[in-house]
């Protein structure tokens, strides 16, 4: 289902950005980091602008894989209980353009290997953060803080409780809203295990109604965090996969 991103190719970049965007506008986390903001949408430029960047970030630090286009999958993956092979006349959702399923992957460092082509591209971002620094203005800097300085307290704890080595941390798996509900999900997870190799990986279910999902994977939460701030408050779990537990089910 993934190719590996590239970033000598911005049109993709674009869609990746977008379809985050579009899959994580009502994502509880995102709402509390975002109180007094509106919902992330394809028509903010500012919000397009962060997201892009965002994405070339993780380019350069980890690994972005991304599905064929929305529209592509749409026809590949009907919805349940309809005919498959729908008329080409399906479409989705926001940018036509935009990829069904999104990944950012960031490996252990001791993987992580500078070459021409890192080096450039870590100048590249340098000279843009310089010259044209972008931000997601809707954010709230406290809660944001809270939020990293949590996460690496989780993966500190984590490294010290289970003598793990070489963690992968899932950030972000997205599929476009057009999408979801046809089994891409499990689809796309099972890649990106197999992607890994089923080694030690890592990720933050920021909806409890996912949990159960990756529980079904082979993750157990190792951590249930609060955060809180203003009266306003968010869940998060911490959901760890060790090395070797292959239970990968294929079917959608």
């Amino acid at each position: 289902m993934f190719s590996q991103l590239s970033y000598l190719h911005p049109p993709y970049v674009s869609a990746v950005a977008q379809t985050i965007s579009l899959s994580f506008t009502q994502d509880p986390l995102i709402r509390w980091l975002r109180p007094k903001a509106p919902l992330w949408s394809p028509s903010q430029s500012d919000i397009n602008n962060w997201q892009y960047r965002r994405v070339q970030r993780a380019v350069l630090e980890g690994v972005v894989l991304r599905s064929s286009s929305a529209a592509e999958l749409a026809q590949q993956f009907p919805p349940r209980g309809q005919q498959e092979n729908l008329p080409e006349s399906v479409t989705v959702e926001g940018d036509k353009d935009a990829v069904g399923v999104a990944a950012l992957l960031f490996p252990p460092r001791s993987q992580q290997r500078w070459t021409l082509s890192r080096i450039s591209l870590a100048l590249r971002l340098w000279f843009l953060d310089l010259r044209d620094p972008v931000n997601d203005n809707g954010a709230d800097e406290k809660r944001v803080e809270m939020l990293l300085d949590t996460h690496d307290r989780s993966m500190d704890m984590i490294n010290d409780r289970y003598h793990v080595k070489d963690l992968r941390y899932l950030e972000v798996i997205a599929v476009h809203p057009s999408l979801q509900g046809r089994g891409l999900g499990k689809i796309a997870m099972n890649g990106i295990l197999e992607y890994v190799d089923h080694q030690s990986i890592v990720l933050e279910c920021t909806a409890e109604q996912n949990v159960g999902f990756y529980a079904a994977l082979g993750f157990e939460v190792i951590e249930k965090v609060n955060l809180a701030d203003g009266g306003e408050a968010v869940d998060c779990w911490v959901m760890l996969r060790k090395a070797a537990q292959k239970k990968v089910d294929s079917s959608r």
